[in-house]
Parts: structure tokens; sequence; C-alpha cells
């Protein structure tokens, strides 16, 4: 089961960011606005999630996902930011040019 919502975890990551980036592009959107709308989009608010399970007392059950989501949403957001850091973009770059 762990391995099964850590692949959840980053099928979902992955196509937030995906569809935040290529949205953004296919509306015409310059490349800096893009990116940071696909980490936005990617990257969700799992510390929410968690307290609520907390304060509902399944911390246990119903926690479990947030807490495997939280670093997962962590590790690919860097990653993608430190990727998209060291690959320049066109200022000017917009898709309708």
């Amino acid at each position: 089961m762990g391995m099964l919502l850590i692949t959840a975890a980053i099928i979902h990551n992955l196509s937030g960011y995906s569809l935040g980036y290529w949205s953004c592009r296919l509306m015409g959107l310059d490349e800096e606005a893009c990116r940071t709308i696909a980490l936005e989009v990617g990257m969700q608010n799992c510390g929410m999630a968690s307290g609520i399970a907390a304060e509902m007392g399944k911390i246990s059950t119903v926690g479990l996902a947030p807490a495997i989501f939280g670093p997962m949403m962590n590790i690919t957001g860097s990653t993608l930011a430190n990727w998209w850091r060291r690959k320049a973009y066109n200022e000017n770059s917009v898709i309708n040019n």
C-alpha cells in the first residue's frame, strides 16, 4: 500500500505541474508566468489535510496520505524549480509569437 500511495503522490504532482504549465502556454502567457503557475498548481497544501486528520483523531488512517504527499510535494517541487533555474528561457517567449 505504501508504494501505491507514493506512486499516486508522484503522479498527482507531475500531472499538476504539466497541466498548470501547458494550460498557461495555451493561453499565451510568458514562460515565467507558466513556470510559476505550474509550481502553484502542482504543490498542494498537505499541511491543512494533516491538521484536519489530527483534529479528527484519525492521523493514523486519514493522515497517511498527507504524510506521504508532503515530502513528495517538496521533493518534486524543488527538483522542478532547480531544473528550471538551470534552464534559461526567453523573457519574451509567448506561444502566439
